[in-house]
C-alpha cells in the first residue's frame, strides 16, 4: 500500500511539472519547434513536387528592376496598367502587397533635376519674376505629375482589388479616411494581436478597394509557422490581407469561437486565433510572372482567368522575407499565397487538443511507473523505448497524413521521467530489501554470508525445500544453576558464552537460527547452500567444544562453575524460509530433521558424550573424523530406531 501511494505521488509530481511548471517556464518549446520543423521538412520531402494553379503571383523581381529602373522612381502608372492588364483576363480577385500610403508625385533626386531644368527654361521665357515665385510655380507644376487618378480608375474598373495595410504601435500612424468601412462587425478574439497605429493606402484608393493587414507574427526563433486571421486595432477587428482575398473569392463566410466557415469549408483556428500554415512547397511552388513581362504584354491571354492574382515582390531589396519551418525563406507575397490556399483549397495544420495530450500523459505516466517498477530490469526499458518510438511514429503519421500536429516533447518527457522515477523507486526498494536482509541476518550469519545473500541473483526469503544440517547445542543443568544465582550474573555469563560460540559458528559458515534459553539452533547450508554443510557442522561442533574446554579452564582457576554443553547434528530436507506474521517473522527451518536433532541432543548426557550425530549426517561427511557408533535408539515420535554416532575431539 505504501509503495502504491508513493508511485501515485511520483506520477502526480511528474504531471504537475509537465503541465504547471512548464506552462510558466516552457523550457521544452525550443525542442518542440525543432521537431515541428523536422516534420514539416519531411512532409515536403516525402510529397510530390507540384505547381499550384489556383494562385498566380505577379512578381516585381530583379528582372523588373533592371528593365523598369529603380523601384522608388516608378510612377504609379505602372501599377495602374498592371491592374488593367490583369483585370482584362477576368481573375477572381487581385491582391496587391504594396502600401500606397502617400500621394504620387515626382520626388527625391528626380524632382531636383526636374526643378533645375524647368528653372532654366522658364527663366529664358519669363525673366521678370523673382526666384521665390519661380520655385512656387515649379513646385505646383511638378505636383500635377501624379498617376494616382489613373491608378484609382484602374482599381475602380477592376472592382475586385484588395490593397495591403500595416498595423503599428505608433499612435501617430493614422489610417486614411474611409478605412472603418472595412472593419468587421464582431469584437476581436481575445488573443488577436493588438495595435494602436495603422498605415493604409490613401483615401482615393480605398474607396473602391478592400484592405487587409499584411503583418506577420513569428515565433521566438524567428520562424513563420502560423498566421493571425484577425487583428485588434484599438479594440476593433481588422481582417488579414490573406483572409480578405480569400473571402472575396468565397463570398460567404462566418466566424464563431475558433471555427471559421469560408466557402463551405470549416477552418479551425488554434486557441490563440492563429492558422497554422500548411506550406504547399518551397519558393516558387505557385505560378510566378515577372511584372516587367506583364507590362510588356509577354504573357498568355488566359493566364489570369478565374485565378487569384497576387502582386508583390521577391526581390531581396524590396520584399519582406520570412523564415519558414522547412528551411530557407519565402517572400511575403508567397507566404500570403500559402495562407490563402489553406483557407480555400488545402488543409491547414490543425493543433491537437490539449485535453488529448493531458489524458495521454496521465495514462502513460502511471503505466510506465507501474511496469518500470514491477517488470524485470531488462523488459521495462525495452517497453519504454517501444512506447516512445510508437508515439513518435503516431505523431509523424498524424502530421504527414492528416495534417494534425500532436505535441511531441512533453509526452516523451513523461515517459522518460516516469521510467526514471519508477526505476529509482525500484532501486530504492531493492536497497531497502538489502538493508532488511542485512539487518535480519547480521546477528545470525557472518558478514561474508550476508554479502553473498545480497549479491545472489536468485536469493529469496520465500519458503522452499532445502537439504541442510541442523546443529543444536544446549548447556547441561544450566536452568537449575540459574535458579540459585544472581540474574544479572546469569545473563552476563550466557552472553559471554553465546558471543564465543557465535564467533565460531560464523567462522564455519553457519547461521544462528535462534537462541533457545541456554541453547543454540544453527543451520548449515542455508540461506546460502554449501555442498559440504555436514562437514561444516561437525567442524563447528568440534571447535565449539574445544573452545568451551579453554573457557572452563579459566573458570576453574577463578573458582567458578564450568559450563558443559551437548551438541547434536542431523542432516536432511527441511522447509526453510521467512516464517511468521506481517508484524514479525523469522528466517527459520521446520521439519522432522529439526525435531530429530532436538531430541538427539539430550542423549549426550545419557551417553556421556559431547557431540552426537545421526546416520544421515555421517553419510554426508567427506572429511576424516573420529566417529564411533553409539547404537540405535528409538527417539520420541519415531516408529523406527535411529542409528547415532559420537564424535571425539581428540
Amino acid at each position: 500500500m505504501v509503495s502504491k501511494r508513493a508511485l501515485f505521488l511520483y506520477g502526480v509530481l511528474i504531471i504537475a511539472f509537465l503541465f504547471i511548471f512548464m506552462w510558466f517556464y516552457p523550457l521544452h518549446m525550443g525542442i518542440e519547434r525543432f521537431m515541428y520543423d523536422i516534420r514539416d521538412w519531411w512532409k515536403l520531402e516525402s510529397g510530390e513536387d507540384k505547381k499550384e494553379q489556383e494562385i498566380v503571383i505577379v512578381d516585381v523581381d530583379d528582372k523588373s528592376l533592371r528593365e523598369l529602373g529603380r523601384y522608388q522612381s516608378w510612377p504609379r502608372f505602372y501599377f495602374g496598367k498592371a491592374i488593367n492588364e490583369i483585370a482584362s483576363q477576368n481573375p477572381s480577385v487581385i491582391g496587391i502587397d504594396f502600401i500606397f500610403s502617400e500621394p504620387d508625385s515626382i520626388s527625391g533626386y528626380n524632382r531636383e533635376i526636374s526643378k533645375s531644368h524647368l528653372s532654366v527654361e522658364l527663366f529664358s521665357i519669363i525673366s521678370d519674376i523673382d526666384s521665390t515665385t519661380m520655385d512656387r510655380i515649379i513646385d505646383a507644376t511638378l505636383s500635377t505629375f501624379s498617376f494616382d487618378s489613373y491608378l484609382s480608375s484602374s482599381i475602380r474598373k477592376a472592382n475586385n482589388v484588395v490593397l495591403a495595410s500595416y498595423l503599428t504601435n505608433d499612435l501617430n500612424d493614422r489610417p486614411a479616411q474611409g478605412y472603418n468601412a472595412y472593419l468587421l462587425d464582431f469584437p476581436p478574439p481575445r488573443s488577436a494581436p493588438r495595435f494602436e497605429g495603422m498605415i493604409t493606402p490613401i483615401s482615393e484608393f480605398i474607396e473602391d478597394a478592400e484592405i487587409g493587414i499584411i503583418n506577420s507574427i513569428q515565433d521566438e526563433d524567428g520562424v513563420q509557422r502560423k498566421a493571425p486571421i484577425f487583428f485588434n486595432y484599438k479594440d476593433k477587428t481588422v481582417p488579414s490581407f490573406a483572409f480578405t482575398v480569400a473571402q472575396k473569392v468565397a463570398r460567404v463566410w462566418s466566424f464563431r469561437g475558433r471555427r471559421l466557415m469560408i466557402g463551405g469549408r470549416n477552418i479551425w483556428l488554434d486557441k490563440n486565433n492563429f492558422l497554422w500554415i500548411n506550406y504547399q512547397g518551397p519558393f516558387r511552388t505557385f505560378e510566378y510572372v515577372s511584372f516587367a513581362d506583364l507590362l510588356k504584354g509577354n504573357i498568355s491571354n488566359n493566364l489570369f482567368e478565374g485565378k487569384i492574382v497576387l502582386l508583390g515582390s521577391s526581390s531581396p531589396g524590396i520584399a519582406d522575407l520570412s523564415q519558414v519551418p522547412f528551411g530557407g525563406q519565402l517572400p511575403s507575397i508567397e507566404l500570403h499565397a500559402n495562407i490563402i490556399h489553406n483557407l480555400l483549397y488545402s488543409e491547414p495544420i490543425r493543433k491537437a487538443s490539449n485535453l488529448y495530450i493531458i489524458i495521454f500523459v496521465v495514462l502513460v505516466v502511471f503505466l510506465v511507473l507501474w511496469f518500470s517498477n514491477k517488470l524485470s530490469p531488462y523488459a521495462s526499458p525495452i517497453i519504454t523505448v517501444v512506447l516512445m518510438g510508437g508515439y513518435f511514429l503516431f505523431v509523424l503519421i498524424q502530421y504527414l497524413t492528416y495534417f494534425v500536429d500532436f505535441e511531441m516533447i512533453r509526452p516523451l518527457l513523461a515517459m522518460v521521467f516516469s521510467f526514471v522515477a519508477g526505476l529509482s523507486f525500484r532501486i530504492n526498494r531493492l536497497e531497502k530489501e538489502k538493508r532488511h536482509i542485512r539487518d535480519l541476518f547480521s546477528r545470525y550469519v557472518p558478514e561474508e554470508v550476508i554479502k553473498e545473500i545480497i549479491l545472489a541473483p536468485t536469493f529469496s526469503l520465500k519458503g522452499e525445500r532445502r537439504v541442510v544440517s541442523i546443529l543444536i547445542s544446549d548447556i547441561r543443568d544450566f536452568t537449575s544453576r540459574a535458579e540459585n544465582e544472581i540474574p544479572e550474573s546469569v545473563v552476563e555469563e550466557l552472553n559471554e558464552y553465546f558471543e564465543e560460540m557465535a564467533d565460531i559458528i560464523f567462522q564455519h559458515g553457519g547461521m544462528i537460527d535462534k537462541y533457545m534459553g541456554d541453547g543454540i539452533l544453527c543451520i548449515f547450508g542455508a540461506p546460502i547452500f554449501h555442498p559440504s554443510h555436514a562437514d561444516r557442522a561437525i567442524s563447528c561442533a568440534i571447535a565449539m567444544q574445544q573452545r568451551l574446554r579453554q573457557i572452563n579452564r579459566g573458570k576453574i582457576k577463578e573458582a567458578k562453575h564450568p559450563i558443559n554443553a551437548g551438541i547434536a547434528i542431523n542432516s536432511g530436507e527441511v522447509v526453510i524460509g521467512n516464517i511468521g506474521s506481517s508484524h514479525r517473522a523469522d528466517y527459520t527451518a521446520i521439519g522432522d530433521v529439526v525435531n530429530t536433532a532436538a531430541r538427539l541432543e539430550p542423549l549426550n548426557k545419557e551417553y556421556t558424550t559431547e557431540i552426537l550425530i545421526t546416520e544421515e549426517t555421517r553419510g554426508r561427511l567427506k572429511g576424516n573424523y573420529k566417529i564411533e557408533s553409539v547404537g540405535k535408539v528409538l527417539l520420541k515420535g519415531k516408529r523406527e530406531q535411529t542409528a547415532i554416532y559420537s564424535v571425539n575431539l581428540e
